[in-house]
């Protein structure tokens, strides 16, 4: 195999310069992330509609923030609408984010535009498209076959910024040859 995964959380592959350990859930949340952030620039977020639409409850504070961010939601592929008092009905979801709980997601990404502080849609459209990323990105411990870790490697170096996640966190590191031949002795 080209690649090796290390305790269900690296990618090591060698590389010209020594041996490269890429952690799989940082390069998977940058991947999605530029991935969404196209999609939202090009408006083409599908919606999987729930066959039991799902209630939310937010305090007042939040659903402020809510109403502020819905139609950056819609654009992004959530369909949720109004019911009242704070409360609202999440209808459908974007169809790449599939089995993640739209509730838990939706308060995720409201918190995450509460941080921001700004109303700034493009802020907003990359808080959702971290947002979503996270939540749909590969767990730790998932084990990748060779092929995924391929694919995994390719999408990362095909992406603007391969060395940190969108919110700053270095995503690959290199241990140089000759440090491993300096503690090899």
């Amino acid at each position: 195999p080209v690649h090796y995964q290390y305790k269900g959380k690296y990618v090591m592959t060698a590389v010209k310069s020594g041996l490269m350990s890429i952690d799989q859930y940082r390069a998977n949340v940058r991947i999605l992330y530029e991935r969404y952030m196209e999609q939202q620039r090009s408006h083409t977020f599908r919606t999987q509609k729930l066959l039991f639409p799902d209630a939310v409850q937010f305090s007042a504070s939040d659903a402020v923030v809510l109403e502020k961010i819905l139609s950056d939601l819609s654009n992004v592929g959530f369909d949720v609408s109004s019911l009242g008092g704070n409360s609202y009905a999440v209808n459908g979801v974007p169809a790449c984010v599939e089995g993640v709980d739209p509730v838990m997601l939706l308060r995720r990404m409201v918190s995450d535009a509460m941080e921001k502080g700004r109303t700034v849609t493009e802020e907003i459209s990359s808080a959702i498209a971290l947002s979503l990323a996270r939540s749909a990105a590969i767990p730790y411990g998932q084990i990748l076959s060779n092929e995924e870790m391929e694919n995994l490697v390719n999408e990362l170096f095909a992406c603007s910024n391969v060395n940190y996640t969108p919110d700053g966190k270095a995503v690959l590191c290199i241990l140089p040859q000759a440090d491993i031949e300096h503690l090899l002795g």
